[in-house]
């Protein structure tokens, strides 16, 4: 599909009914309980935060060399590139070559998300070596100058109204945080019509996904961005929603290609979010405590059910199970 650079990628009308639909909303709901989280106000919530922060970038830059290679990483070996390592014994150069340039990337834009300083997101893509030509560079780089407007004025907005909770963080209601998820959506629909419109990858689905690589670590920042939680998608669920947006935009009409991106990953930001809250929340006491209330629940019930037929003898003192 050809996109419009000069009309722009991030349509008001579109934002509009992306809110609306119930993928979205149902998100959105899933966000709202994750950030009432915050301030976060135990050590334990910020230590639990910290390590899903480490976790998530493991995760995602992992998915993306995955993409890349077109292979399977595990997983030690991603962690031991996050923590330094510029060689593992056994292992291809060239998968702990893209491991590293994926960690360069994702730390390159970082940043982003705290100034909206889209030179980073274009430093970031070049870490990333996908071999983008001179049209696919401007066009992007136009691109999300216009989603940062886009972004800034949904952000703003949110924080000027008000929830029906006086408890919730601004901003933290339905409504809000689904027009945001909706910008999100309507990035990463439009970013895939451009990188998809001025490279020539034909029916290559897995070139086509490595070009896109850049967008998977972007729209990340971009929720950051937009004050809401980031997402993750494995580097299989990357590649079947680039597949999905392309057969869905092969049809001529760009909302297909749009409600594809919507109604795929919406329902993996509900997830990721689900796993996000319960990661913070998570007390190891708690649910050690509640393991072995549970084990002694079963033991009485078998001890119950053993002596169930055994006569009761009423001059007996009771004992307790």
């Amino acid at each position: 599909m050809t996109v419009d650079i000069e009309g722009g990628i991030i349509k008001d009308g579109e934002l509009a009914r992306l809110a609306l639909m119930p993928e979205v909303r149902d998100a959105a709901q899933t966000g709202v309980d994750l950030i009432k989280l915050w301030p976060l106000d135990t050590a334990q919530k910020l230590g639990n935060d910290a390590k899903y922060a480490e976790d998530l970038q493991v995760l995602v830059c992992r998915a993306v060399a995955e993409v890349i290679t077109g292979g399977e990483i595990p997983m030690a070996d991603a962690e031991f590139v996050y923590e330094g390592a510029v060689n593992i014994p056994g292992r291809p150069q060239s998968m702990v070559d893209a491991l590293i340039d994926v960690n360069d990337a994702y730390e390159q834009m970082e940043d982003y998300s705290r100034n909206g300083d889209t030179t980073l997101v274009m430093a970031g893509a070049g870490d990333l070596n996908v071999g983008w030509n001179e049209k696919t560079v401007k066009d992007v780089a136009a691109a999300l100058e216009e989603i940062e407007d886009a972004a800034g004025a949904s952000t703003a907005s949110g924080e000027n109204e008000s929830s029906d909770d006086a408890s919730a963080p601004q901003g933290a209601d339905v409504e809000s945080v689904a027009q945001r998820l909706a910008v999100v959506l309507a990035a990463i629909d439009g970013l895939f019509g451009l990188v998809e419109s001025s490279t020539d990858v034909s029916g290559d689905a897995d070139a086509a996904a490595r070009n896109a690589t850049p967008i998977m670590l972007y729209i990340n920042e971009l929720c950051e961005r937009m004050a809401i939680p980031r997402m993750y998608l494995t580097s299989q669920q990357f590649k079947d929603l680039v597949a999905r947006y392309r057969e869905a935009s092969d049809s001529g009409d760009s909302e297909h290609g749009l409600d594809a991106v919507a109604k795929f990953v919406a329902p993996l930001a509900k997830a990721e979010w689900e796993k996000h809250h319960n990661d913070v929340v998570f007390d190891p006491v708690a649910v050690k405590k509640a393991e072995k209330e549970k084990e002694e629940q079963i033991k009485k019930a078998k001890l119950a059910e053993k002596f169930k037929d055994i006569p009761e003898d009423k001059n007996k003192p009771p004992v307790e199970l």
